[in-house]
């Protein structure tokens, strides 16, 4: 078995499948194991989008079009800019998502990885939470 794709590695695949896109429009980004479908997926989310990648045929298996989230348009690091921050402090994530969490009244990127659950403050990259 090959070894896991980096997240930009995984991205230069639907790069090439989307066109245009790029790593800077991800809002969410996991590694893990689909159990209903049985597939290792690398998924990804972009304004407008969802789109999986198989690991091991490294093929889309999945596209579907979303709706671009409201929180979007709230001000946040770029993912790549964050990707960096999650490893440099932390580890490889295996999640990593831009998400609200209304009753903190936070926008923050969510990490999860052998590292636990951290929360950075998605302007500043600030941690806020860690667990």
């Amino acid at each position: 078995m090959s070894r896991p794709l980096t997240p930009e590695e995984a991205f230069g695949f639907v790069r090439a499948y989307l066109g245009q896109a790029t790593l800077d429009q991800v809002y969410k980004f996991e590694y893990g194991l689909k159990k209903k479908e049985g597939w290792t997926v690398y998924e990804f989310w972009l304004p407008g989008v969802e789109v999986w990648l198989e690991s091991g045929s490294r093929k889309v298996v999945l596209y579907r079009p979303k709706k671009p989230p409201k929180h979007l348009g709230e001000p946040h690091l770029p993912f790549p800019q964050v990707l960096s921050l999650v490893r440099s402090r932390y580890g490889e994530p295996w999640k990593l998502e831009l998400k609200p969490k209304p009753k903190e009244w936070l926008l923050v990127w969510e990490a999860k990885g052998p590292f636990g659950e951290v929360w950075l403050d998605a302007a500043s990259g600030k941690e806020v939470f860690r667990r």
